[in-house]
């Protein structure tokens, strides 16, 4: 007897079943199940049940990616197991060998290119970051990514001190805004960056732009708002004001259309606001409960955002800190355990040398 169940009936079987992608989009809502195409700096092709769609890449939070070239997977599997120099030369073998073009994967050349430039600053290597965005600018330069590659160049330019160098590129992206007319999210994306970028705006001067941008950002293009709204609450942490940094860092929490890099600014600034108000307090429950709200958004911040290293080891120490307040040999132990990881995955930084302050 013959068992064989018709292809007419597998072929569909298989389609549900297949490994699909994900859209987050900057309102809250989401294109699921589809499969990602083509991706340029203006919109996103995908396939969703058998049909073709678009969407503004304006519109695009992230993209969950589930079936990979097999290089580039292997890199992802690298760095989730903290084996982050192997994933940096399996994705820049498959940058090499792909040379700019995946018949399979249209959007996976720019997408590895993109990871080098986060990788790279993950292990702190500045300059490499800088080199990567380069290649990405240059060899995609009609991808999605090309926005934040920018803003990479930028950035990585301003850790090696380069500040003049970064306002440069930043005109360099203004142009290339102009002359491919770009959604005005990246307008204000780049006016931002001049802002951030600037080390002499301080204090009431640095507010006052940011607040600008953040206002005509607005409801449209939230993710700008967000991280201009972040900004501006660090002013005020950095001033030690921490019940006005609280109220910003709180709303962000609260209402997240925002990168993973701008929720771990918001859930590190959260925290360091309670953490700094339960320390200046008398013992008692009020104290207790914002240590332990402080906690929550530090560890927050390891487990869920572990590659946003401008804020894990920051997260990672005034996490050590309060359970070293406890009286119980646990969470004390904890609080070694963690002053150790900082110093050795952060050896080097500021965090770290505080770190070794209070290891015993």
């Amino acid at each position: 007897m013959n068992h064989a169940t018709p292809t007419i009936f597998v072929l569909p079987l298989l389609a549900v079943l297949a490994p699909a992608d994900t859209i987050h989009l900057t309102d809250g809502k989401s294109i699921d199940d589809c499969r990602i195409g083509k991706e340029t700096y203006e919109q996103i092709e995908y396939r969703e049940g058998g049909k073709s769609g678009k969407v503004a890449t304006d519109r695009v939070l992230r993209i969950e990616l589930t079936v990979l070239p097999a290089l580039v997977d292997r890199a992802e599997t690298a760095a989730r197991d903290e084996q982050v120099f192997d994933a940096i030369a399996d994705l820049e073998d498959y940058v090499a060998g792909a040379g700019g073009a995946d018949r399979r994967h249209p959007w996976a050349p720019a997408h590895a290119m993109y990871r080098l430039v986060e990788l790279k600053f993950m292990v702190g290597d500045a300059a490499g970051a800088e080199a990567a965005a380069d290649l990405l600018i240059e060899e995609a330069p009609t991808s999605r990514y090309v926005p934040f590659a920018y803003l990479a160049k930028a950035q990585a330019q301003f850790d090696q001190g380069g500040g003049d160098k970064a306002q440069s590129t930043l005109r360099g992206f203004e142009a290339t805004i102009q002359k491919a007319s770009m959604s005005q999210r990246w307008e204000l994306e780049c006016e931002l960056a001049r802002v951030l970028f600037d080390g002499s705006l301080k204090g009431s001067s640095r507010r006052e732009k940011l607040a600008d941008v953040s206002g005509r950002a607005g409801r449209r293009f939230p993710t700008v708002r967000n991280r201009a709204d972040v900004a501006e609450a660090e002013t005020w942490l950095d001033a030690r004001e921490f019940e006005k940094a609280e109220q910003v860092f709180q709303r962000i929490v609260d209402d997240p259309k925002a990168d993973a890099s701008t929720l771990a600014a918001a859930y590190t600034g959260y925290g360091d606001c309670r953490f700094q108000r339960a320390f200046a307090m008398g013992d008692g429950t009020d104290k207790d409960k914002l240590y332990r709200s402080a906690l929550l958004s530090f560890m927050r911040v390891v487990v869920v955002y572990g590659d946003q290293v401008r804020y894990v080891p920051k997260a990672m120490l005034l996490a050590a800190r309060i359970f070293d307040q406890a009286d119980d040999e646990v969470s004390k132990e904890r609080a070694q355990r963690l002053y150790r990881t900082v110093m050795r995955l952060y050896e080097g930084s500021s965090w770290a040398q505080e770190a070794r302050g209070f290891k015993k």
